[in-house]
């Protein structure tokens, strides 16, 4: 049984969770479970979402980081004084939910799927010091129909902090 687990799935391991291998096989959940944990000897790891880099990258962000260590150096409490910022994107389509999303091997596959860059989603920013939180703020426009998510660019951008964010500080 765990023989024609392994040769009708192999493609499926690593790719597929072991209820879609269970109804690929029409065999019961748990009994895929036990396979893959018992026999197989693969164990559930969580996927990781994350930014695709490109090579331009890296000389942009060891500079970044340079310059950051070198302001340390000059004032050791900077960081306290810095509004951290972070926008998030809620994909409307396309995208797993990881709570619950494990993928099956003998060892941790390190699976990062990369997401497309313009899929419908919904944008959120936020900011932070070491004493406050900001936001958050969602980037929409009133549509027809209500709220419309809409692409974050400078304009959109600029209004937001002087419309909304200075006005917090």
């Amino acid at each position: 049984m765990a023989t024609a687990l392994q040769e009708a799935s192999s493609s499926a391991l690593g790719t597929y969770s072991a209820l879609g291998i269970s109804r690929t096989l029409d065999m019961p959940d748990s009994t895929v479970r036990k396979i893959l944990r018992n026999i197989l000897q693969c164990y559930p790891f969580k996927i990781t979402y994350v930014q695709e880099l490109v090579p331009v990258d890296l000389p942009k962000r060891e500079a970044f980081a340079l310059q950051f260590l070198a302001r340390m150096e000059v004032d050791n409490a900077c960081p306290w004084n810095i509004l951290w910022t972070d926008k998030a994107y809620f994909h409307l389509q396309g995208s797993a939910n990881t709570q619950n999303c494990r993928i099956w091997a003998r060892e941790n596959p390190f699976q990062m799927p990369r997401l497309p860059l313009h899929s419908q989603k919904v944008t959120v920013w936020c900011g932070f010091t070491a004493a406050f939180i900001v936001g958050p703020f969602f980037f929409e426009e009133i549509g027809p129909s209500g709220p419309v998510t809409c692409i974050v660019n400078g304009t959109r951008y600029e209004y937001l902090l002087q419309n909304q964010l200075i006005p917090v500080l």
